[in-house]
């Protein structure tokens, strides 16, 4: 039987409750989105995690946050009905678009398993289907159908 330990306590960074966290697909990454309004981007080297940038802009709680399957990119959600694309270079993260398509909190978003496709899932009962287009993002579709939460 394999037991399971805690081998880390990020204590550093966020000021309020963390909401999510999503590993990068190499593994070594870990994205972590907070009530405080930022995300922040920890590297894991022999179990020791370092910061390596916080992901500020959204007005106030971050609700989720995930890496696209291709590792050039995060994506964020929030409270302040956007959706927000950085993209990761380097060990650098710049905005690579911000999207206010959607009417109400954005309350997730999950990426496509193969594709730099991203869906958004709203308050306003719709999902929106984002794509990049040469160097901007736009939604592509929306989704509708939902009836209330």
């Amino acid at each position: 039987d394999r037991a399971w330990a805690c081998v880390a306590i990020l204590t550093d960074g966020h000021q309020r409750t963390v909401r999510r966290v999503s590993w990068a697909p190499c593994g070594s990454l870990l994205a972590s989105c907070s009530f405080d309004g930022t995300a922040m981007i920890w590297r894991c080297e022999d179990g020791v995690f370092d910061c390596l940038a916080s992901l500020e802009g959204h007005d106030n709680e971050v609700k989720a946050v995930a890496w696209s399957p291709s590792g050039s990119f995060v994506a964020t959600c929030g409270r302040d009905k956007s959706v927000w694309v950085w993209e990761a270079e380097d060990e650098a993260y710049e905005v690579a678009a911000v999207l206010h398509s959607h009417g109400a909190d954005v309350k997730d978003i999950v990426w496509h398993p193969t594709d730099d496709v991203l869906a958004s899932a709203s308050y306003d009962d719709s999902l929106k289907i984002i794509t990049q287009d040469g160097d901007d993002w736009r939604c592509a579709a929306t989704l509708l159908g939902h009836a209330s939460t």
